[in-house]
């Protein structure tokens, strides 16, 4: 009579331990895709380094303290929305090869700045799309300013 009570409980116990093995042998859920903004922010960075080695415009100055400003406030918003792992501060781009007319690729980078930012904020929520709507049209302004 013993071994039959206790092969129940041992079936018992496989039983109500069966779902609690599958539920630890599941695949964890996919990372959620990159942040568009995490892309904007890089590309303020990058057109701050190049707006910096224009030292023989006059205005060159003021785009790369705005660009710099549009990466501090998406890598915010970023970091808001999407918590960073560790403390680190994004990495400042590396100062890139000067091209041969650094005012037309600031010029072409700003163009690209406003369509990106144009591009992803029918695909963010309310806050986050006035934030990118912002930065285009901000970038469409400074390009207007290099014209």
């Amino acid at each position: 009579m013993i071994s039959d009570s206790v092969s129940r409980r041992r079936v018992l116990f496989a039983v109500a331990a069966a779902p609690l093995a599958v539920a630890c042998t599941t695949k964890p859920p996919p990372p959620p895709p990159p942040d568009p903004l995490s892309a904007l922010a890089a590309q303020a960075r990058a057109d701050a380094v190049l707006a910096t080695t224009l030292t023989t415009v006059p205005v060159a100055a003021e785009i790369a303290k705005a660009r710099e400003t549009h990466a501090r406030l998406l890598q915010a918003e970023v970091d808001r929305e999407r918590p960073p792992l560790s403390s680190t501060v994004p990495p400042v781009p590396t100062t890139p090869p000067t091209p041969p007319d650094p005012l037309a690729a600031l010029r072409t980078a700003l163009d690209d700045a406003v369509r990106d930012a144009s591009m992803v904020v029918a695909s963010l929520p309310a806050y986050r799309a006035g934030l990118a709507g912002s930065v285009a049209a901000g970038c469409a302004s400074l390009r207007e300013v290099l014209a």
